[in-house]
């Protein structure tokens, strides 16, 4: 923090500020909030600082190469006030709003309402988002690669690898991997926010009882499934959210994708591709909670650890061929 902030002061020329903390989620960077007691080079009086570390510093360009595309596409985000690639920092226009995640912790009564909002604006959100060959999130996919390495990163070498007086053959894990990312290597050209979860979403209520939305944290985009969103805050580490409104959203995101988006699945094959984002998404969760709680011994990620293990096993158990997997990953609650 004191490193930070001379660092700072430095840059704006100026020790007439305050540097605040902002508790963010499991990823490698850090967010910040500055005051400004004087006036600054930028609007208003508080900005977020984004700090990416020396390893993720392409996030910075592919940052605003998608905030800019999200802005063209009308879909709401911070505005971007300045990016310095020698430093790693990205400067946002502070969000008075609350993340989705505070504004139904301080309003539970309201989860219902927020979440059948937030689900119309991830409709509209794939709607408006057109390919585009050169905006970065159409340049890369999910696809079988993509999720055999999530598999290889996350769940054997981070979430097992955490777990290593636990024995396990590994072709069964290559098995496991191979079904579900043989099926969820979809090519339909949707838009994929990456982390679409309650802390990277400011809810806006407005004054006639409805709410808007906006975005951060989509450095990371790329196309693919157009579930992947919908599981991200439906099965949320962060928020509980009630099993019958997750199955009365998946229904309904259900009758919307022919309409919206032209995909004509059968029921069955639908179900199957929320049942496996499911499982991928949380195993995926599960292994960065592990890695981020190894690094820095923070108890908060051994319980989201462990909610993230739960919320995949429930799939789970619905395919036969997944049960010794299962049993695995049930050693490990």
């Amino acid at each position: 923090m004191e490193a930070l902030a001379e660092a700072l002061s430095r840059f704006f020329n100026t020790t007439y500020f305050t540097l605040t903390p902002i508790e963010g989620g499991a990823s490698s960077r850090i967010y910040f909030r500055i005051d400004f007691r004087e006036e600054s080079y930028f609007p208003g009086d508080a900005v977020m600082l984004m700090v990416v570390p020396p390893p993720d510093m392409r996030l910075l360009t592919d940052y605003m190469h998608i905030d800019y595309y999200l802005r063209r596409m009308q879909v709401p985000t911070p505005r971007l006030y300045e990016l310095d690639q020698s430093t790693g920092w990205i400067f946002l226009k502070f969000e008075s709003a609350p993340t989705l995640e505070n504004y139904l912790l301080q309003h539970p009564l309201r989860t219902e309402d927020a979440l059948v909002a937030l689900s119309g604006f991830l409709r509209s959100l794939q709607q408006k988002c057109r390919r585009e060959d050169h905006c970065p999130a159409f340049q890369r996919r999910f696809d079988y690669d993509h999720y055999q390495f999530e598999f290889s990163f996350h769940v054997q070498e981070q979430l097992l690898g955490f777990y290593d007086q636990t024995p396990y053959d590994s072709a069964l894990l290559l098995d496991f991997a191979k079904e579900i990312s043989t099926v969820l290597d979809i090519t339909h050209p949707v838009f994929v926010h990456r982390d679409f979860q309650s802390s990277n979403i400011f809810i806006h209520p407005r004054a006639d009882g409805k709410f808007d939305f906006s975005v951060i944290d989509f450095q990371d985009a790329r196309y693919g499934t157009p579930v992947y969103d919908l599981v991200s805050f439906l099965w949320d580490s962060y928020l509980a959210v009630p099993e019958n409104l997750q199955a009365r959203l998946v229904e309904e995101f259900y009758r919307h994708l022919e309409p919206d988006l032209g995909i004509g699945w059968d029921r069955a094959h639908y179900q199957r591709i929320v049942d496996y984002s499911i499982i991928q998404r949380k195993l995926r969760d599960a292994g960065i909670f592990a890695d981020n709680y190894r690094r820095s011994k923070n108890q908060r990620y051994l319980a989201h650890l462990d909610s993230a293990l739960r919320m995949a096993l429930v799939p789970m158990a619905k395919y036969p061929a997944f049960r010794e997997m299962r049993q695995l990953l049930e050693r490990l609650v």
